[in-house]
Parts: structure tokens; sequence; C-alpha cells
């Protein structure tokens, strides 16, 4: 048998869930689907690649350079990752685990 107090500690816990997998996926709809934004330009030369999602941007992460990390960087503070954005901004050297975490944390939240 459970108390009045436990139940609502059980509530709180549930809606807190609840709040965190709307904004995961909130989030994962800005990334993976990032509505009316433009996309990075991976610019190679003569050739320009446009990286438009997270889907993209992992695709092509052999082929970054440090120097580029800081415009990435804005580029995912812009699509609404700030959380991201300062990770990458911290530890640049870190660029590539750093996206492929977040990729795999928010891909099931994609539609």
């Amino acid at each position: 048998m459970t108390t009045n107090g436990e139940e609502e500690k059980k509530e709180r816990i549930v809606t807190k869930i609840t709040k965190k997998k709307a904004e995961l996926s909130m989030l994962s709809t800005s990334l993976f689907t990032p509505a009316g934004k433009n996309p990075y330009y991976l610019n190679r030369g003569s050739r320009a690649t446009a990286i438009r999602n997270m889907a993209e941007l992992r695709d092509h992460l052999g082929v970054f350079t440090m120097e580029e990390i800081p415009w990435l960087a804005s580029w995912i503070e812009y699509l609404g990752d700030q959380e991201t954005a300062d990770r990458l901004r911290e530890t640049p050297e870190k660029f590539k685990e750093i996206i492929e975490e977040r990729y795999y944390a928010l891909r099931e939240f994609s539609n």
C-alpha cells in the first residue's frame, strides 16, 4: 500500500520525465529537420557541401578541421542546441565524440 506522499512523488517524477522527453523531441526536430534554417556550408576549394541537419553532419565528421569547430558550434547553436555548442567550444578536440554522442542521444526522438 502506498501513501499519498509516495503517489505525489511518483506523479512529480512522471511529469518531469514527460517534460524532458518533450524537450528532447523538440530539440531533435530542430537538429534533424531544421525547418527554415540555413545549412552549414563546408567549403573545400571550389566545392561546397551543404550540411542541413545532424545526420548530414555526422556523415561528414571526418572532413572538418579544428579551425571550423567554432563556426560549427555557432551553427549548432543557431539550430537550437546550446548545450552541444557550449561543449564544442569548451572541448573542440572532442568534436567527433560530442557530435556522435548527441546524434545517438537524440535520433530516437526524431520523426
